[in-house]
């Protein structure tokens, strides 16, 4: 058959026969002493439907130097009888000298021992250690003295190639050099060599390479091992970095504050790590004040400028609030008490000091947490002493205290004539009038100057009307009356202007009760000659200098009344000694007139001069509104049976009628007042009639 002749016969035929077609898809992989084999077993020839030669096997053989001639020329490596074992696995000749060239040919053959030898089954492999991959992630720091850290990611465990694992990593040396890249991991200039043989061992955990010299750049090389010994030798393995302590970037400061409490205490630090810095200096303390501690760097660290020396940090305790409580807030100075000390109590060692508001009234000294008080000349009155605490060493300054000081030093018993206006004062506002003298004593009192249109200049004698007279309501003090014509056995006066019993109503300042018109709108309070002829108070009431109408009103009398009064009243021409003690009185009385008897009128008013109401003389009420009464007490003079009868002051031999403060309650146009023999009257307002108002010191 012709076709037969297609059919190799192949120059290594065995018994004879025909032969199969060579191996195909041949592939090698290579490694260290390993090559790896992989290729195709030829198909039976089959022809027609009939097999004319079978597979029974394939030989592979091995020789060094030159390609096998024969299947008897060189080494069988393999005889292989299980077709198309190699296909998709390799076969690994082992136990081969890397770099050398070995040559290989696959001789299949028949069931019949007929082999094929063909050029292409023929091929050569070179055996060698096989390189893993590179490393990744380097980062270098400096990492303390001479120190330099080093983290790195290896390759991967394997290098495998179509299912054949190649090569195995066994370890990465590091080989850190001054100057240059080593170019192997045996590089006998490196300043320092590691082998790291758990992989990715150094990935976050720093390698720390020692033995540096600071601020020397250093060139890192990596080369990852293979288990057959091969070093990875890439450049991309490579990166420098600088040796040096860590660098300490801030300085620590002290956290928060602290502040003293008596015991010793520590501050709490920022930016402070123990692991960098040493701790020194002053660090604990008591009292409030400021210290100074000390931070060295350790071996390992330095300052953000490159030093090393210690850096001093200032740190506080604050002082605590200060207090003060004083064993009294008020003293009393008296002949028997001439001097009173305060203690004062205090956390700490703060000076105290005290300041006197009055000198005049009492000084003030003091040694250590005493404060002593002392009276000045014995003098009554009163004065604040003010205590202060001036910050200590371990506590602020608390606020001041005072201390109220009154002074009762009371002066010799003389006859009520005797005794100055000033003592007099002294005398009533302790309390004790009643002790010194007994109502109805009288003192004597010069009138100079101009009341209304009276020019006088004349000794009066004032008197005791009572002692705390309806204190509740009028305030404390002594009242006096006015006037007598003499300090014993004088008969009561009153001031009466050159019109008496006459009147005017067109502005003429007569004793009247208003000078424009006939009208006791307002009440007394509203009067002109409660502001213009008596002064007793020198505020003007409303529509001053006109007729009064029903909407009059008057004010009360302000605190400088007295001291600065309405020029030409009685108030101007008293001695400026009496007018520099007196008090100002509550009154009521009824504010509206207009034939007012309602409760709601009663009104107060203050006054420094005011006439006396009609219940206060007579202790009863005939004109007055009823009501008045309420808030009004009889003076004790006229409970005593006294004389209500006044004589006119420029002629004593004459009685005459004299003013109250009180509205007759049954008109718009009358006054309450006291008739020549003593009686209760009422009288028209434009009536000028005689003037006795009260006082009190």
């Amino acid at each position: 058959m012709p076709i037969i002749s297609n059919f190799p016969g192949g120059s290594g035929s065995g018994s004879g026969g025909l032969a199969l077609a060579g191996a195909t898809n041949i592939k090698t992989l290579t490694a260290h002493e390993k090559v790896y084999i992989q290729w195709t077993d030829p198909e039976d020839l089959v022809v027609a439907g009939s097999t004319l030669a079978s597979w029974g096997g394939t030989l592979l053989v091995r020789k060094a130097g030159s390609m096998p001639t024969s299947r008897r020329d060189g080494v069988i490596v393999l005889d292989s009888k299980t077709r198309d074992a190699y296909k998709s696995t390799y076969f690994c000749d082992s136990g081969l000298t890397d770099g050398t060239v070995y040559y290989y040919k696959l001789f299949p053959y028949t069931t019949t021992n007929s082999y094929t030898d063909v050029e292409d089954g023929g091929f050569s492999a070179t055996p060698n250690a096989v390189a893993l991959g590179n490393v990744s992630g380097i980062t270098l720091a400096a990492a303390g003295n001479g120190k330099l850290s080093i983290k790195w990611t290896d390759p991967a465990a394997t290098v495998v190639s179509d299912g054949v694992t190649l090569a195995t990593w066994a370890s990465t040396v590091v080989v850190v050099k001054a100057g240059s890249y080593a170019t192997s991991p045996n590089d006998p200039d490196a300043a320092f060599t590691y082998t790291s043989t758990t992989r990715n061992g150094h990935a976050t955990n720093a390698l720390i390479a020692t033995g540096l010299t600071n601020g020397t750049t250093y060139y890192v090389s990596m080369f990852p091992m293979s288990t057959d010994g091969k070093a990875n030798t890439n450049t991309a393995n490579r990166k420098t970095g600088v040796a040096n302590r860590i660098t300490v970037s801030n300085t620590p400061s002290q956290s928060g504050s602290l502040t003293y409490n008596g015991n010793s205490q520590s501050p709490t630090w920022s930016n402070y790590d123990s692991a960098q810095l040493t701790l020194g200096g002053t660090t604990s303390g008591t009292n409030a004040t400021s210290y100074n501690a000390a931070f060295t760097p350790k071996a390992d660290y330095m300052w953000s400028d490159g030093s090393t020396s210690a850096k001093t940090v200032s740190w506080s305790i604050g002082k605590a609030a200060g207090s003060m409580t004083l064993s009294a807030s008020s003293v009393t100075l008296n002949a028997s008490n001439l001097t009173k000390t305060v203690t004062v109590s205090r956390p700490g060692d703060g000076t105290v000091t005290a300041t006197s508001s009055n000198i005049s009234v009492a000084t003030v000294s003091v040694s250590g947490t005493t404060v002593t008080i002392k009276h000045v000349n014995q003098t009554t009155g009163t004065a604040t002493i003010t205590i202060k605490v001036a910050a200590g060493t371990n506590h602020t300054a608390p606020a001041n205290k005072t201390v109220a000081v009154t002074a009762q030093f009371m002066p010799t018993k003389k006859t009520l004539n005797d005794q100055t206006w000033a003592e007099i004062r002294q005398v009533s506002d302790a309390g004790k009038g009643a002790e010194y003298w007994k109502v109805g004593d009288c003192k004597g009192i010069t009138i100079n100057g101009t009341v209304g249109t009276l020019a006088v200049n004349t000794t009066l004698y004032s008197y005791i009307l009572g002692f705390n007279h309806n204190s509740a309501k009028e305030g404390a003090g002594i009242q006096f009356g006015t006037f007598k014509s003499a300090l014993n056995n004088g008969v009561d006066v009153c001031l009466i202007d050159g019109s008496y019993n006459g009147y005017k109503t067109d502005g003429t300042k007569l004793f009247n009760m208003n000078h424009w018109g006939n009208y006791n709108y307002g009440g007394w309070i509203a009067s002109d000659l409660r502001y213009d002829i008596l002064g007793s108070t020198n505020k003007a009431p409303s529509g001053y200098g006109a007729a009064k109408t029903t909407s009059a009103v008057g004010y009360d009398a302000p605190a400088n009344t007295a001291t600065s009064p309405v020029a030409n009243t009685l108030m101007a021409a008293l001695p400026a000694d009496l007018r520099a003690v007196m008090k100002p009185i509550t009154k009521y009385t009824d504010a509206v007139g207009n034939a007012s008897n309602v409760a709601a009128n009663v009104k107060t008013s203050v006054d420094y001069l005011p006439l006396l109401a009609e219940f206060e003389i007579f202790g009863t009420r005939s004109y007055a509104n009823q009501y008045e009464q309420n808030s009004q007490l009889q003076y004790d003079y006229y409970k005593a049976g006294n004389s209500k009868v006044k004589y006119r002051h420029s002629a004593t031999g004459s009685t005459a009628v004299w003013w109250e403060r009180s509205p007759y309650y049954y008109n718009s146009s009358s006054f309450c007042s006291v008739g020549t023999y003593g009686s209760a009257y009422s009288n028209y307002a434009r009536y000028s009639f005689g003037l006795a108002p009260a006082f009190m010191v």
